[in-house]
């Protein structure tokens, strides 16, 4: 049975229902923002993790279909919480994660809530591309929320995207992020960055499956301290 954060869905701070508008519009796999398969910039990420701890746990907000949910599991995490406000991209990642017939496919659970009433501890917490479709009125409360999910020697992984210096910042959602905006965030909520990679390969590099401008990705994990 799911825990009772998980029941319910709930509008939250900072949340635009454009998203669950194209969720509930029958979103395909590999359409505009869903990637169709799980980020290129977290299995880069992945294949320089240190080895999974036994019973090690992981957070994705704004999970969509999934998909790094699984790919976290895959990697050995025992237990993966896939969160998402839209109740429909919660029915797709449900549906998502029974149609892959991963054999660690039940290490992840989909809960459909609140990011900001969420409670929990987790060793790793993947934030991609949910930053970046929240207000910027929200953005100090976002950096709070991370910190106080961490356990003491957790890390927070943040795909940087979209990196794009022609648009305006209050242009979005999605709105462009930079590595100093998360700097500013994150740090004064104290968590500071353990591992920065400016510069991703081509082959790193997050691509939505209806993506077609300029905008890159950056890499960056946090450590409580």
């Amino acid at each position: 049975r799911a825990p009772a954060r998980c029941r319910r869905p709930m509008a939250h701070a900072g949340a635009s229902d454009h998203w669950e508008r194209l969720w509930a519009s029958g979103l395909a796999k590999g359409d505009k923002f869903d990637v169709g398969g799980p980020s290129a910039t977290l299995l880069g990420a992945l294949r320089r993790l240190d080895p999974v701890s036994e019973g090690a746990t992981a957070l994705v907000p704004g999970a969509g279909r999934a998909y790094d949910a699984l790919a976290l599991a895959a990697s050995g995490f025992a237990r993966v919480v896939a969160l998402e406000l839209s109740p429909s991209a919660c029915d797709a990642a449900k549906r998502e994660i029974e149609a892959s017939g991963h054999p660690r496919a039940a290490s992840v659970e989909v809960c459909c809530g609140d990011f900001f009433r969420h409670t929990g501890a987790y060793d790793l917490v993947w934030d991609c591309t949910f930053l970046c479709a929240l207000d910027p009125s929200v953005r100090e409360r976002w950096a709070a929320a991370h910190r106080s999910l961490l356990k003491p020697q957790g890390r927070l992984l943040t795909a940087i995207f979209p990196i794009d210096a022609s648009r305006p910042d209050g242009s979005g959602p999605p709105y462009p992020l930079s590595l100093d905006l998360l700097r500013r965030l994150l740090q004064p909520a104290g968590l500071h960055a353990v591992e920065v990679r400016e510069t991703l390969p081509a082959s790193e590099q997050h691509r939505p499956g209806g993506f077609s401008g300029e905008a890159e990705t950056a890499l960056a994990v946090w450590a409580i301290g």
